[in-house]
């Protein structure tokens, strides 16, 4: 978030932070990007995003203004809430997400807000534990790195987030929160550079997510695209179709025709299986590892994570 001026309090009430948690939800629905955690402390907000087409610049310059519409219309108060731009940072997420999780969910601890983070009620950290629901806030992805089981995840994450955190990491992260800095290798700052100056199109073939699909699930071909009403091939199908909707920007009358169903019957075969799998660790894992798998393929870059923090 952008800093508060003078280093003032952004929320003067639980309403407030109610108010903050919808307006995040709103603003994922309405420019796509993901939430993994957050944590609310008096005058600043932690939040770890990972952006899609839209630029995390708009989605925080949105947020802070309709936060500040809300605050100023409940207190009849006049003027600006923040001031100056957001601070954020790029990572490289396979050295830095699981980092990044225990020291925002341990802020409240480290101010003497509380003694365990579990106790603190406006972190994501109960999300992770499965103990507060929260439909906004992506878990499926950082679970996966402590348990191939919602239960081994669970408990994983649990034992790390109580761990100390090594003075070393602390003073680098902090170091890096100031200005707003890139966390990564050398390899990774090269590749920022490369994405600044040349705008990659992230867009997944039909053809490469199928591939993905059928690698991952092990899987025929066949039993994707040609009639049939088997059980694996229904939920490969449904794996297709939402990443080909979600990642590769296909029209579903394209999917529709490509697997040789009509787009009725595509739509519903999404509805149904969002409803069903949406809450499932171990189904999410799978989504996640084509979708990995796909962008290999494709060579294309994955979408890097970035955080915006005091």
């Amino acid at each position: 978030m952008p800093d508060p001026i003078h280093g003032q309090d952004i929320f003067f009430s639980q309403v407030d932070r109610y108010n903050m948690c919808f307006l995040l939800q709103e603003g994922i629905e309405r420019y796509g990007h993901r939430i993994h955690a957050f944590c609310f402390m008096s005058n600043h907000v932690h939040l770890l995003i990972q952006v899609g087409e839209v630029p995390l610049s708009k989605i925080m310059q949105n947020l802070a203004f309709r936060f500040s519409q809300k605050v100023n219309q409940r207190y009849r108060r006049q003027g600006r809430l923040f001031q100056g731009r957001f601070r954020s940072i790029l990572i490289k997420e396979e050295v830095y997400f699981t980092r990044l999780l225990r020291y925002m969910h341990m802020n409240p601890v480290r101010a003497n807000i509380t003694d365990r983070p579990e106790n603190y009620p406006w972190s994501s950290h109960n999300v992770y534990l499965y103990r507060n629901a929260m439909s906004w806030i992506t878990t499926e992805y950082g679970l996966f790195k402590f348990g191939k089981t919602k239960e081994d995840a669970i408990l994983h994450y649990a034992a790390y987030g109580l761990e100390e955190e090594p003075s070393a990491e602390l003073e680098e992260l902090r170091n890096d929160f100031k200005d707003g800095q890139v966390l990564g290798d050398d390899d990774f700052l090269e590749v920022v550079r490369s994405r600044n100056a040349i705008k990659v199109d992230r867009s997944l073939p039909l053809e490469v997510i199928i591939q993905a699909v059928c690698e991952i699930l092990d899987i025929h071909k066949e039993l994707v695209i040609l009639p049939g009403k088997s059980s694996k091939g229904s939920f490969a199908r449904a794996i297709v179709s939402m990443l080909a909707i979600k990642e590769g920007k296909i029209p579903i009358e394209s999917i529709a025709l490509s697997m040789n169903r009509d787009a009725s019957t595509i739509s519903s075969l999404v509805s149904r299986f969002k409803t069903k799998y949406n809450n499932l660790l171990e189904t999410q894992n799978e989504i996640a590892r084509v979708r990995q798998r796909a962008f290999e393929i494709e060579r294309v870059e994955e979408p890097i994570t970035q955080l915006s923090p005091h």
